[in-house]
């Protein structure tokens, strides 16, 4: 963990006691009190993430709109200014470079904030393929804090003294004064639950960590960790990049059909794409519950029923993510099937590690607050 690169948060984690580890070249939290604790304060409550491991890559100028619209597959020419939109970035073959969401403050100016892990990738990804304007690496000048919760905006107006972050909608920006600096917010983030996401100057991060939990702490706000992270965003259906989603897989394969814009013109694996739909993918990515004892994970083997519960029968394909989730208190996950085996309500078999995991495959996400 020598060599992982700090955050600027860094120093309270390791006050709060958070367990520390070595995440995509940083040193992260993975949990505080628990998965669990952590978990149910964000469905409940709110709590804290440190996101400033993510990158940030800034296009501005004229020409900036359409140079980030060539290079992903959603249309982010389609939304407002002061919107957001989640979009993949895919390789000419249709496989998926990286997933991202792509700040829109106009069309001379956009932030692209892209997984920790692929950060490097992508930068070069992006300065390879820009047409008229560069990327700007900006990751070490934004601190990213993740507010997620039913009471993230009550916090964060105790915080700001803001009165109109009701009026901000989902995937939208709004700007907040905070410990003196005003900063960027937008209402998005990784866990299914309301919340923002404050683009927050390194030279600010701590004190408004601080301030966060001055004002938050008895609302049940909770430092929450990668831990956390995973269970929330797995329960909500999200794809995880080098999981459920990665070179070789397309967003048709992956069930992200709406960030796929075919209509508003070219764009690299567009033509890969086109020709996909029309033979149509021959496997998809199925969301499934376990409905007997046992947690699938990553890797485990799908079969489908055997003749015998002690014997599964061919094997289809692989669990992509899974865990046992602390708010539904039931076992899921993801798994790469053929399409044709891929229906609602289909049973499968899951081998997980040598124990036998009867499961039935589900339509959408496994929460959805209300």
């Amino acid at each position: 963990m020598s060599q992982a690169k700090q955050t600027p948060y860094t120093a309270i984690h390791a006050k709060l006691g958070g367990k520390l580890v070595d995440f995509a070249g940083h040193t992260m939290p993975m949990q505080y009190e628990g998965i669990r604790k952590e978990h149910l304060a964000v469905r409940q409550e709110a709590g804290l993430f440190d996101v400033a491991h993510m990158g940030e890559i800034l296009f501005q100028g004229p020409g900036a709109l359409e140079t980030i619209n060539f290079m992903v597959s959603n249309d982010v020419a389609a939304i407002p200014d002061n919107h957001a939109i989640y979009t993949p970035i895919c390789h000419p073959h249709g496989g998926i470079v990286d997933d991202c969401i792509v700040y829109k403050r106009s069309a001379t100016d956009l932030i692209v904030v892209v997984n920790a892990s692929n950060k490097d990738k992508d930068f070069a990804w992006f300065t390879e393929h820009a047409k008229l304007v560069k990327p700007v690496d900006v990751s070490d000048d934004v601190a990213l804090l993740a507010l997620q919760g039913p009471r993230a905006e009550r916090i964060l107006a105790l915080a700001t003294g803001a009165d109109h972050l009701a009026s901000i909608p989902g995937f939208g920006l709004g700007w907040v004064t905070l410990c003196g600096q005003k900063i960027m917010i937008a209402r998005t983030g990784y866990t299914g639950e309301d919340g923002f996401e404050l683009f927050i100057h390194p030279d600010q991060a701590e004190a408004s960590w601080e301030r966060l939990f001055e004002v938050g702490r008895s609302l049940g706000l909770a430092p929450a960790g990668l831990g956390a992270r995973d269970t929330l965003r797995l329960e909500a259906r999200l794809w995880l990049y080098g999981n459920d989603i990665d070179d070789t897989t397309t967003p048709w394969e992956a069930g992200m059909n709406f960030t796929v814009k075919l209509e508003k013109g070219d764009f690299i694996g567009r033509e890969a794409l086109v020709r996909q739909k029309e033979e149509k993918p021959k496997r998809k990515l199925v969301g499934f519950v376990a409905t007997g004892k046992g947690i699938p994970r990553e890797h485990h083997e799908v079969h489908l029923p055997g003749a015998a519960p002690d014997a599964p029968g061919p094997r289809i394909g692989h669990v992509t993510s899974g865990t046992r989730t602390p708010f539904l208190n039931q076992s899921i996950g993801l798994a790469y099937v053929p399409t044709e085996h891929g229906k609602a309500d289909t049973a499968i078999v899951i081998d997980a590690g040598g124990k036998l995991v009867p499961a039935t495959l589900v339509k959408g996400p496994f929460y959805k607050r209300s």
